[in-house]
């Protein structure tokens, strides 16, 4: 009776630099694709103030939802901005005080007046 050998596994081809390279790019390329996207991206040269505003609003905003969802409704308009502001802040898991609401509106205004790229008109 004769043993059967177990198989075994084909040969992995050797690692090239190039290939190694290129797959690293690839990671590194979906990670950044899944970044989200700042308050103040486009805004040219904000003041300090203004870098921490968003700060918080980053901090606290996301904390309910992605970040993205207020990058993306630049344009709605101050007013609208000031209302859903009001409105989170009212939601007992948001963690926005009063101040923080201030603040957060501060950022938002800022990037509602220097946004050029947004859809204007909407508010």
């Amino acid at each position: 009776m004769t043993r059967a050998e177990p198989p075994t596994a084909p040969a992995m081809p050797r690692s090239t630099p190039f290939r190694r390279a290129a797959v690293l790019a690839a990671l590194l390329a979906a990670s950044c694709a899944d970044a989200p996207r700042a308050l103040l991206s486009g805004a040219p040269n904000p003041p300090a103030d203004i870098e921490q505003a968003c700060s918080l609003a980053t901090t606290k905003c996301s904390r309910c939802h992605p970040i993205d969802r207020v990058v993306v409704a630049r344009g709605i308009g101050v007013g609208k901005w000031q209302m859903y502001v009001e409105q989170m802040r009212l939601k007992p898991s948001s963690g926005i005080s009063l101040r923080d609401a201030g603040v957060i509106f501060q950022c938002l205004r800022f990037v509602e007046d220097s946004c050029t790229d947004c859809k204007q008109g909407r508010s």
